[in-house]
């Protein structure tokens, strides 16, 4: 199991293995694969896992208790949560139980007393035998904006949050050992961590094959994803739509996104924040406290990367794609604009190497904090800095060579944002000029380069 997974892994095992009840809520995005975690953690231990639907708590019930019949279970009338829980309870022994119940939000929203038949099921049983309660969720919005408040003062029986986040580009690499480099790092600009997305790709296809298989099909899954991801959480969407289509088209302030839509400015606000709420997009802030005066304030990004590839370039030429043959498609729309829309992507899987480095203890220093810098006359794409300010700055580079003026510009904006860079790592696919390499050599150099070798082996 990946790294990242073994400690979600490891997260949910201290409470099995500390003997005592719990409920714990785990959560994360649609796409991001939750069942191989949940199914490792409940191997060879009695549990009890229900699936929740979109339905009333009468037909919940029938569903659960319907379930549970077929696996022998007997209820001498119509049962309630409560006959359910207990059940389960008797049926497995004294051994530890684990109920893992998945779309509990289901549940929630159709049942005033789910929450606290449970809570009183635990109160009455959970000090005789260990308990544990996994409430499960891909609402992601629901679980961090209004689940406290819809359970009142129920929600202080939470022991745990756990949200299971996307996986790495090193992750993603390894599910596709066969994929080159450079289509990887395309296919992550696409689909990011969002691990259950990565089934679709073919590793042994070429980028733009498995582009045109998936996103230009219309019998593919991956063709109508990005609709089904706004049309199935959000209200309004037109107004949603237009604001990802401004957003992917570089409009990333509210003045910017105020004058592209013609919408107010506050209504504008509201509806990033709901965006934000969905992880679908971001606000990105600036490292640091020094240099505030000379950063770019109130940026947002598109943050999911299907919708970021969607709305960059399928939902423009929507008219295109409906009469066009996939290939011809891909070579008029998307293969002008996939390298630079890449490039955000290798920001991430550069700083990500960083990190790595510091994990293997190959870093100079400790990584304190770490982050980027977004400047009006430009932006530093990586920062770390140890607790006594040892300092590391990076430039990325995506399919073209980094020239001297990419360094002089990158010490430029150093000063901008208040930065005395101790270390100064460069990163590109391609390469570099005479005059960098010819600087990294020198005794004194702070430079350290990093190509697609370097890049692929750690």
């Amino acid at each position: 199991m990946e790294e990242l997974r073994r400690i979600d892994l490891a997260f949910l095992n201290r409470y099995y293995e500390s003997g005592l009840s719990n409920i714990l809520v785990v959560y994360g995005h649609r796409n991001v694969e939750q069942n191989a975690l949940l199914l490792k953690f409940i191997e060879n231990r009695r549990n009890v896992f229900y699936c929740a639907r979109s339905c009333s708590s009468r037909e919940q019930i029938r569903l659960w208790a319907g379930e549970l019949m077929d696996q022998g279970a007997k209820f001498d009338r119509q049962p309630s949560f409560t006959d359910i829980f207990e059940f389960a309870n008797v049926s497995t022994g004294r051994n530890p139980l684990i109920f893992v119940i998945k779309n509990f939000e289901f549940i929630v929203k159709s049942s005033d007393s789910f929450m606290k038949e449970l809570v009183d099921f635990m109160d009455k049983n959970g000090k005789l035998k260990q308990i544990l309660v996994l409430l499960v969720s891909s609402d992601v919005s629901w679980v961090e904006n209004s689940m406290v408040r819809t359970f009142g003062a129920l929600s202080a029986s939470i022991a745990g949050f756990r949200k299971i986040k996307p996986l790495p580009f090193s992750e993603m690499k390894g599910y596709y050992a066969k994929m080159p480099y450079r289509d990887a790092v395309l296919t992550y600009s696409v689909l990011g961590g969002q691990t259950l997305l990565w089934r679709y790709f073919d590793g042994t296809l070429s980028f733009k094959e498995n582009i045109c298989k998936n996103f230009l099909d219309p019998g593919s899954y991956l063709y109508g994803e990005a609709m089904r991801l706004t049309e199935n959480t959000l209200r309004e969407t037109s107004v949603y739509h237009t604001i990802l289509s401004e957003m992917a088209r570089g409009a990333c302030k509210l003045n910017d996104l105020y004058h592209e839509t013609g919408f107010s400015r506050a209504k504008i606000s509201v509806y990033m924040k709901t965006l934000i709420h969905h992880d679908f997009a971001c606000k990105v802030y600036s490292f640091g406290n020094a240099g505030r005066e000379n950063v770019m304030k109130g940026v947002y990004r598109i943050q999911d990367p299907l919708l970021k590839f969607y709305f960059r370039f399928i939902f423009p030429n929507e008219s295109s794609l409906r009469h066009m043959l996939p290939d011809k498609f891909y070579d008029l729309f998307i293969a002008p604009g996939i390298m630079e829309f890449a490039n955000d992507a290798f920001k991430l899987i550069c700083r990500e190497y960083v990190l790595r480095l510091e994990e293997r203890g190959i870093l100079p220093f400790e990584i304190e904090d770490e982050g980027e810098w977004i400047g009006k006359e430009g932006s530093i794409d990586i920062i770390a800095q140890s607790d006594v300010g040892d300092t590391l700055i990076g430039l990325c580079i995506w399919q073209r060579k980094i020239v001297h003026e990419d360094y002089e510009k990158l010490l430029f904006l150093s000063k901008k944002a208040k930065l005395d860079a101790d270390y100064i790592y460069l990163f590109s696919t391609v390469g570099f000029d005479e005059w960098i390499l010819d600087a990294a050599m020198r005794p004194e150099s702070k430079l350290k380069l990093i190509g697609t070798d370097e890049l692929t082996n750690v």
